[in-house]
């Protein structure tokens, strides 16, 4: 259910913010175009407004007989040659290059006339405060109605479409399970049946043959047990006790003893006593996967140390390739190397159930892997 969750995840993001991306690029462009109509519409107003004045004092000559010009309550401010005359209020601001302006919240527009005696400015100016304000608003609730519209419809989608990835993922569990189950009969009684084969004819403990069935055997439970933690970890039953780490390594590694001997590996161990207080069978699994691992990737001849004090630290000779990923489920060193790559993901795991830090290193032809208790 991770993988359907993490692709769940994955999808929303890139769907919410493709979606947002171009609903904010739409709003934009939409605000650029009716920002520019508020300003052409408010200049046609403002021209209308000055037209009327000209009009209204045409034939006043207000210039010349020194009469006030009559306003109307249209803004108007008037100047000759660039300098102010008269009008019934002053700009703060003048720029006689431009047709119009907008300074706090006011658009002013100039018209200008040409007389034989100069250049007659008239300015003029509109608020368009409020209609910025109401188009503002419109946005505001616009991207905040199309946020929770676009969030909504995306999980809507992405668990439409993950449906067939969800029930993929459930059979998938099931035939794991199922298949789990089957397995672990006949590997038990294969194994059952190669110790009391070697119990009533002692002289085959040295036959290669029933060494190598006897690692494939480890193997094939390796991997049934694999499977069944990644599956059946969630709701197996945990018995902590304390338990001496120790003794359980060396009785592991006696459990692997038909592999180191194939490989004809040399083990070195320093081995303290040293006790924690966990599930046993969640210890066994961390040691059975380490010193798996470790022999996995040990070539042969080759030299394991094993120590063990306030931490077990495994250093077997051999290279891994960019070992944090080692770590991850299903990745293997090589595609040739066998297994699912559940190992070391089970290991990192189940340390970090515990708080316990794991490390995986490989440096020069070693490989260092540490579990501090």
């Amino acid at each position: 259910m991770l993988a359907e969750k993490e692709s769940l995840r994955r999808f929303l993001i890139v769907y919410i913010f493709s979606t947002l991306f171009l609903l904010g690029a739409g709003g934009y462009f939409y605000y650029q175009l009716t920002y520019n109509n508020i300003i052409n519409n408010n200049i046609l107003k403002i021209k209308n407004n000055i037209y009327r004045f000209i009009e209204l004092n045409h034939e006043k000559h207000f210039l010349k007989t020194g009469i006030a010009p009559e306003y109307n309550d249209i803004p108007v401010a008037i100047y000759i040659n660039k300098v102010y005359v008269t009008g019934n209020f002053k700009p703060e601001h003048i720029y006689f290059s431009k047709e119009y302006w907008i300074e706090k919240d006011r658009l002013y527009y100039m018209h200008q006339t040409h007389k034989k005696w100069g250049n007659m400015n008239f300015v003029s100016y509109m608020d368009i405060s409020s209609e910025i304000q109401n188009l503002k608003e419109k946005l505001f609730y616009f991207f905040l109605f199309a946020v929770f519209f676009v969030v909504l419809f995306s999980i809507v989608l992405g668990r439409i479409f993950l449906k067939p990835m969800k029930e993929s993922i459930l059979l998938l569990e099931d035939f794991i399970t199922d298949a789990t189950h089957e397995i672990n009969t006949p590997i038990s009684n294969i194994v059952i049946n190669i110790e009391m084969l070697q119990a009533l004819h002692p002289e085959l403990k040295e036959n290669e043959e029933l060494k190598k069935i006897i690692a494939s055997s480890f193997r094939v439970s390796k991997i049934f047990k694999d499977l069944s933690f990644i599956k059946l970890n969630h709701t197996s039953k945990k018995e902590k006790r304390e338990i001496s780490v120790d003794e359980v390594l060396k009785e592991r590694i006696s459990f692997f003893e038909t592999n180191i001997h194939n490989k004809k590996l040399q083990i070195h161990t320093d081995l303290s006593p040293k006790k924690v207080f966990m599930d046993e069978e969640d210890l066994i699994r961390i040691i059975d996967n380490l010193l798996f691992n470790a022999i996995k990737y040990t070539p042969p001849q080759g030299t394991i140390e094993i120590k063990l004090s306030h931490s077990l630290e495994i250093i077997n000779d051999g290279r891994i390739e960019k070992p944090e990923k080692m770590i991850q489920k299903f990745i293997r060193g090589e595609k040739d190397d066998g297994g699912f790559g559940l190992g070391l993901h089970i290991v990192k795991k189940i340390t970090d159930l515990y708080g316990f830090e794991f490390s995986l290193q490989s440096s020069g032809q070693k490989v260092f892997s540490k579990i501090s208790f």
